[in-house]
């Protein structure tokens, strides 16, 4: 079940779903004035092969730039370079993660995708299948505040079939990988619920200690949604990756725009939603009939942007 009305915000990027616009500037014109280019050693390559040979990464806090090396050629394995190392917790498989990431082809240096670019991070969990192989081998073992180069051989990536006109057949593709954090939320329990009001009800079950949502906010959450009698009808946690959408603008049902407002980063909300401020009269689908109540616990990951 989708929480939007008519076109979904939902965001999914590039490495989920094999489609993006392509970048037109390639990443070494657009190096952080405050970078300065690394080649740090070697974790895992190709036999005889070092980073220098692929590429160098800026360092330093803004948008990481990748400059491929002069007649670099496809390597035979995954290639992973930790630029910066972190100092935070190591990623393992199954982990959710909160990333940005700039990805180039080896070809000719082009970018082809950005988190940065839209100014979000991005979350998926590693190591169970949600993303492309190399990036399912190559983030394990990741620190927290680490940033990571990413050499993926073709048969790790998109393949002879490649990814829309932005990735073409048989691509090496170069990834440059922030780790911002891993996610460590508990799954809520199903709220128990006696009824629903006329009005909207809203709760914090914790109050978080970041920023504030405010209208046009575009915010990335966890969430599970259940009728009053406790029967869940959709949740986050099982897709094992958060949901991105606009909130205030109409994107959502109504319950959704005026309840997450003023919820912080952080915190987990507690929203009773009247029929009309869900799916009113008309219902959605086989799970929620006409004039139902609906109950969510929402727990507010980030706030993009």
């Amino acid at each position: 079940m989708r929480l939007t009305f008519g076109s979904s915000v939902l965001g999914v990027a590039f490495l989920l779903l094999g489609c993006a616009s392509s970048q037109e500037n390639p990443v070494t014109d657009s190096p952080g004035t405050s970078d300065s280019a690394t080649t740090a050693p070697l974790q895992t390559s190709s036999s005889g092969s070092s980073v220098g040979d692929f590429a160098e990464v800026s360092t330093g806090s803004g948008k990481p730039s990748i400059t491929v090396s002069e007649g670099a050629t496809e390597p035979s394995d995954l290639v992973i370079d930790d630029v910066v190392p972190g100092s935070g917790e190591v990623v393992g498989a199954g982990d959710l993660i909160e990333v940005k990431y700039v990805g180039v082809l080896l070809e000719n240096g082009a970018e082809f995708d950005a988190s940065w670019n839209r100014n979000q991070t991005f979350f998926v969990p590693i190591g169970v299948g949600a993303v492309i192989p190399g990036w399912d081998q190559g983030l394990v073992g990741m620190r927290e505040g680490g940033r990571r180069l990413l050499v993926i051989p073709s048969d790790l990536g998109y393949g002879a079939a490649g990814a829309g006109a932005a990735v073409p057949p048989n691509a090496t593709l170069l990834f440059a990988v922030d780790l911002v954090g891993i996610v460590n939320v508990p799954v809520p329990s199903i709220p128990s619920v006696d009824a629903v009001g006329a009005d909207l009800e809203v709760e914090d079950l914790l109050v978080g200690d970041g920023d504030a949502v405010e209208p046009g906010d575009t915010v990335s959450v966890h969430y599970l949604g259940s009728l009053v009698d406790g029967t869940v009808f959709d949740t986050s946690w099982n897709r094992g990756r958060p949901f991105t959408t606009q909130i205030g603008v109409g994107m959502v049902i109504q319950g959704w725009d005026r309840g997450i407002i003023g919820m912080r980063e952080g915190g987990r909300r507690l929203l009773k939603v009247p029929s009309d401020l869900a799916y009113g009269e008309t219902g959605a689908g086989s799970s929620i009939g006409p004039n139902t109540p609906l109950v969510f616990v929402v727990d507010l990951l980030r706030i993009q942007g």
